[in-house]
This record gives C-alpha cells, structure tokens and sequence, in this order.
C-alpha cells in the first residue's frame, strides 16, 4: 500500500518536538523501514528538506511571491496571522500551518477526497521543476495550487519547507546518514539507497 504523506508529516512533526537524538534516529529509521523500496528515496530527501537528491541537477526554482500567490488562491490567508506565527516560531512551515488551521478554504470540495502520497507528492515536485520557457510560472502555480489544496495543514507545513528548503526539524543530513545506517546496516554508502536500481 503506497504511503501516505502525511504519515511522513506526522513522522516529522515528531522528530521536530524530540531532542534525543537516539529517539530520532530510531523514529525515522523504523517509518523507513515499513515503506516500500521505490517511495525511500524520495521519503529520505523530503525528510531533509530536498525535493530531489543532494546533487541532482533539478530544480523547483519556486520563489516565496509565488507561494503567498498559492496560499491565497486556495484559502483566505490571514497575513497578520501569519506574520504573529513567524515572529513567534521563526519558521516559514509552521507559521503556513498555523494560518491554514484558521482559514478557511476557497478549494471545492471533491467528491472522493484522496489522500496525499509520498509518489504523488514526488511526481508534483518533479512537474514542478521540469516546467520551464514560456509560461512556466504560470504552469507552476497551476502544479503548486493542485498540490497544496489537496494537502492537510500539516502537510502544507511540510510542503512549504521542501519548497523553500528549509525543514528544520532537527534531522540533518549527518542523522539521515545514520538513519539510513540503523535502517540497513551495512548499505549506509548506498546514498539513501533505491538509486542503485533505478
């Protein structure tokens, strides 16, 4: 069954109110160890606030004037709110939640609303950064809108630090190294592993 992203919002909401590093460790290594082989690679990125491998070529090229426009497009923003949540927690992610929990959506309501998986979320992003040449801010805000209406707050949360590459949540790039190294043993140099077979 294909993971849901907000099984990995949820993992990353945890590891952001843990100060152990242990317990973080131990809490990513196991969620990785129940996905399937072809989602871990793009889990293992997003985890670290990476749309796409640490030296991949891609990108999303997604400024913050082309987020707020999003935002509005699909909730009635509260920018005072947002700009109290920033000054209170300093992060763009968490200050996004905060106004999407009080707003209220402009989105209609689908008839079968579906969740969210992390694939999907990976095909999004990899839409995202192949739109390029004439009209491609626009065919961005069209991927970025369908994408972010159909996200939960705590999924826009997470969204929003991909886009802006900024997760911090405490797992960085060295921990992910010893996630991946609880998680598989002896495959650590695999660089976040599926890569060898694709």
């Amino acid at each position: 069954m294909p993971a849901q992203f907000k099984s990995l919002s949820e993992l990353l909401e945890k590891v952001e109110a843990t100060k152990k590093r242990l317990e973080i460790i131990h809490s990513a290594a196991n969620y990785l160890k129940n996905l399937n082989p072809e989602e871990i690679e793009a889990a293992t990125n997003m985890m670290v606030g990476r749309a796409f491998q640490k030296y991949s070529q891609k990108s999303l090229d997604v400024n913050w004037s082309t987020l707020t426009r999003v935002l509005e497009r699909i909730s009635q923003f509260d920018w005072n709110r947002f700009r109290e949540a920033m000054a209170s927690t300093g992060d763009i992610g968490s200050a996004t939640k905060s106004v999407l929990e009080q707003a209220k959506a402009r989105k209609q309501t689908q008839l079968t609303e579906k969740a969210l998986t992390i694939t999907e979320v990976r095909r999004a992003l990899e839409a995202i950064a192949q739109s390029s040449g004439a009209g491609s801010r626009t065919k961005k805000e069209r991927l970025l809108t369908t994408l972010l209406s159909q996200a939960t707050p705590v999924e826009a949360k997470y969204l929003v630090k991909i886009f802006t590459a900024e997760m911090r949540t405490g797992l960085h790039e060295g921990l992910m190294e010893q996630t991946v190294a609880k998680a598989w043993g002896a495959e650590k140099q695999c660089r976040y592993l599926p890569s060898r077979s694709s």
